[in-house]
């Protein structure tokens, strides 16, 4: 199978679970029962290993899980409830009380909180750090550091992440390098390869694409992601049978909707930086990206980097609101990733939590948009955008 494709891996990939295929169906089946019969105690005693309990195991987990692990080119991976949970159970699951994680300051604004909120609780501190300087990463690591958390790209203004040059520094000092592939997905970019330990995906937003299931999976070694997968038995965050059934369909056109989403991302935002009233476009394609550099060595053309762009429009909250009432194809809705155009304010929603002085560090500003474009045709896109920007004349 071609190296720069995947999508016939993906519709072989999930076909068994646990080594049982089930009367080889095309399509995998789903499995709504929440137990298994156990004919003696020998197969009791291996509940983690067969289908016993739907909290342990279920095969449509089993079958998405393998698909991940090919696409992320991990040892193995873990399907969690969401992409929240996803992060969360690999946080209590690697790190202890008195360790300390470092992150990206521009990161989303509930792993934000995840960050500064919930594993202060348990004792663990984290170090908010600004990582497009690699310099400032050798200058915050000490002893008590365990984790660097980073998404590829942040969340909403796509500052990147120098994956091989913050994995060398982590690991010449023994620390591992956990990074959030959510806005990029693995048909652009895969962090395993480029020497992160842990990849998490919310795999509700791109990867499904359909905006009509909700998980997330983290992949790394066998190792890990069975320690991890312990901690989704006891924290109950186990993915749903449903949703895996869900996305294990779905995933069959995952590269040839996500490459239609980047291409067309990068064309609106060349677009867009052109037009009246627009302050700044933030995508990794555009030469005036401040790390378009770093987007060179990673991706493999500015049309494969990501289907998210942001536009920091002026901060007058009442045209900014006119403006996306004016939009007809890009629809306001609290997530991404979908076929379908949608459209978020940070500063409202994803970030309102956020200290407004933080915030202003990551490029939030009140007029800023995040845009998760869809597949529609990019004319159509373009000319919808400059239509609506008559509500800032």
């Amino acid at each position: 199978m071609s190296e720069s494709s995947f999508t016939t891996g993906i519709l072989n990939r999930g076909k068994s679970a646990e080594g049982e295929t089930f009367l080889n169906p095309l399509t995998f089946p789903y499995f709504p029962n929440t137990a298994f019969v156990m004919p003696d105690l020998t197969c009791a005693k291996t509940l983690n290993d067969k289908f016993s309990y739907v909290r342990f195991n279920n095969p449509d987990r089993t079958a998405l899980a393998d698909v991940v692990s090919y696409l992320e080119a991990g040892e193995d991976s873990v399907i969690c409830e969401s992409g929240m949970g996803a992060i969360t159970t690999t946080m209590i699951s690697l790190l202890n009380m008195g360790d300390e994680v470092i992150c990206n300051s521009a990161i989303y604004g509930e792993t934000h909180q995840i960050m500064n909120y919930l594993l202060p609780k348990i004792g663990i501190e984290t170090k908010m750090v600004d990582l497009r300087d690699v310099e400032n990463l050798k200058q915050a690591i000490t002893p008590q550091t365990k984790m660097v958390y980073t998404e590829v790209c942040a969340n909403p203004v796509l500052r990147m992440a120098d994956i091989p040059a913050i994995a060398e520094i982590a690991h010449r000092n023994g620390v591992l390098l956990v990074v959030d592939n959510t806005f990029t997905t693995p048909i652009a970019i895969r962090p395993l390869i480029l020497g992160a330990d842990v990849v998490i995906n919310s795999m509700t937003k791109f990867m499904n694409g359909h905006s009509d299931a909700i998980g997330g999976a983290v992949t790394s070694t066998n190792e890990r992601i069975n320690k991890i997968r312990m901690h989704t038995i006891l924290c109950g965050t186990a993915g749903d049978p449903f949703a895996s059934f869900t996305m294990l369909k779905n995933f069959g056109t995952m590269e040839l909707r996500v490459r239609q989403q980047m291409s067309n991302a990068a064309k609106l935002a060349a677009a867009v930086e052109k037009m009246p009233h627009v302050i700044k476009t933030n995508h990794p394609s555009l030469e005036s990206f401040p790390q378009h550099a770093l987007a060179q060595k990673l991706f493999r053309s500015n049309e494969e980097i990501c289907g998210i762009l942001s536009v920091e429009l002026p901060d007058d909250i009442e045209k900014v609101d006119d403006f996306m009432r004016r939009l007809k194809l890009i629809h306001y809705a609290g997530t991404l990733g979908g076929i379908h155009s949608t459209m978020m304010h940070p500063v409202s929603t994803s970030h309102k939590d956020v200290p407004d002085m933080d915030r202003r560090a990551m490029g939030v500003t009140p007029g800023l948009i995040r845009f998760s474009i869809g597949i529609e045709n990019i004319d159509d896109l373009i000319g919808d955008f400059r239509q609506a920007l008559h509500a800032f004349d």
